[in-house]
């Protein structure tokens, strides 16, 4: 508060004072009394514009908050919204109909789909709670389909002066850096179909971390691979989590490491895959490994459509480069996947008895148009699948690319981005393995080769 404003504040409210004071006859009666009341009411008003300052609530130019004076309590909120329009061409093929006595009849694909999508509408909170170490955070997500209100990440953690951090709930495990970079501060509209593919999901579990100004590590003992919001003794499937195909139940074990190594630059620039113009130039190389199973509660069902009990073991790893200068960037990533299935299945060609190996790759960067707010990207991402996977079904089917070009326009930083890219799917991704399509993103599937989607998408953080 400025000297002058107090001080028209104060003697506003000691000319009220000494009218009231007058009326109920209790006037001061000379002028120390009158200097003593002032000194009390300056020293009273510098008190709660210091409360002002160090306590209450606002936004700090990043987030909302309320806190306590001494930063003890602290509870910031915040949100995502992202909107966005897709149109999709495709080839007009037939699919085939059903059978049996009310059979549908054959129907195409649409060759032209259009539409509006809330994509990614989040709220969280964060902050700490007794000391400014003691942290928590709390994330939830309305799905983009039916509105549902679904629980993200939960979890509290302590870190320590020595760098030491201990985090425990439900949350990211350290494993793919496309997935541990928050999806507001990703590059494109949306992350690459092979991070989609591949990548660790949420998870309960523990996390011991270390940081220091080079070096950081994080070690995390959990129930695995898209294991979210999962019960005590639910069951994965053989192809659960382990296949990629979307959310499994509980591993009896995992385990899943990072390293990263800055070699330039600050950590904080690291948090995104933009680099501003006007940014120090920064480097870092990330590797993490991860290993899960679970034995004999594996819920596999044998060719024959029959139970069989089994054990599963899933590996991962993966290596990633990140590089950011004045005004660009540039990331590539690789990784692979390795899945053992074994049940007591005596049928032949049964998927349970097999054992996959995986792999994926993602290149992509970006840069400003010089004095402007607008960048300029491109991406290439794959997925290449084992040939056991796709037996039968042609080479074609073992690699899956796609090809994405874009822009931003950054109104004011992430908070209010426009986004608008092209994806070119590369390749057919309806054989083999990998048969789900991926509306978040866009694509839809076909049949054939060169699907392409365009992406219109307005970010609102708050």
């Amino acid at each position: 508060m400025k000297q002058t404003t107090c001080l028209s504040l104060v003697a506003g409210a000691g000319v009220s004072l000494t009218a009231v004071m007058s009326a109920s006859g209790a006037t001061p009666t000379n002028n120390d009394e009158v200097r003593a009341i002032v000194s009390e009411m300056l020293a009273d008003a510098e008190q709660r514009s210091s409360l002002l300052a160090g306590g209450g609530g606002g936004h700090d130019g990043g987030q909302f908050y309320l806190a306590d004076a001494n930063g003890n309590f602290r509870l910031n909120v915040g949100g995502q919204i992202q909107f966005r329009y897709l149109v999709n061409f495709r080839d007009d093929t037939d699919v085939a109909g059903d059978s049996g006595p009310n059979a549908l009849p054959n129907r195409g694909n649409d060759d032209f789909e259009s539409g509006f999508q809330t994509a990614n509408t989040r709220i969280w909170f964060t902050g700490n709670i007794v000391d400014p170490n003691l942290y928590y955070a709390i994330v939830a997500n309305f799905d983009r389909d039916g509105g549902d209100f679904n629980l993200e990440e939960a979890y509290a953690g302590y870190k320590w002066d020595n760098g030491f951090s201990l985090q425990w709930g439900q949350f990211v495990l350290p494993f793919l850096r496309e997935k541990l970079v928050a999806q507001y501060y990703q590059l494109a509209a949306d992350r690459s179909l092979t991070d989609i593919t591949f990548d660790q999901g949420y998870s309960q579990g523990i996390q011991l971390g270390y940081a220091s100004e080079e070096f950081r590590a994080m070690l995390a003992f959990s129930d695995g691979f898209r294991s979210e919001d999962s019960e005590f003794g639910s069951v994965n499937g053989a192809f659960g989590n382990f296949g990629f195909t979307g959310q499994g139940g509980e591993s009896d074990w995992a385990a899943t490491a990072r390293v990263e190594i800055k070699f330039a630059g600050a950590w904080d620039q690291f948090k995104d895959f933009t680099s501003m113009p006007g940014s120090q130039f920064g480097a870092m190389l990330g590797v993490a490994g991860h290993i899960e199973g679970s034995a004999n509660d594996v819920a596999f069902t044998d060719g024959a459509g029959d139970p069989a009990e089994g054990e599963t073991t899933f590996g991962g790893w993966t290596i990633d480069l990140s590089l950011e200068g004045d005004g660009w960037n540039l990331y590539l990533a690789g990784n692979g996947a390795y899945t053992n299935n074994s049940s007591d299945s005596a049928n032949p060609g049964d998927p349970s008895d097999e054992s996959f190996t995986d792999y994926g790759l993602v290149a992509q960067g970006g840069f400003f148009f010089p004095d402007t707010d607008w960048e300029l990207f491109a991406r290439y991402d794959g997925i290449f699948s084992d040939d056991d996977r796709t037996a039968g079904a042609g080479d074609d089917s073992e690699t899956f690319s796609t090809v994405t070009v874009g822009t931003n326009y950054y109104w004011s930083g992430h908070a209010a981005k426009f986004t608008f890219d092209v994806q070119y799917f590369i390749d057919n991704l309806n054989d083999g393995f990998f048969t789900a399509t991926n509306r978040e993103i866009g694509y839809l599937g076909s049949g054939e080769d060169g699907e392409v989607t365009l992406r219109f998408q307005f970010q609102l953080l708050f």
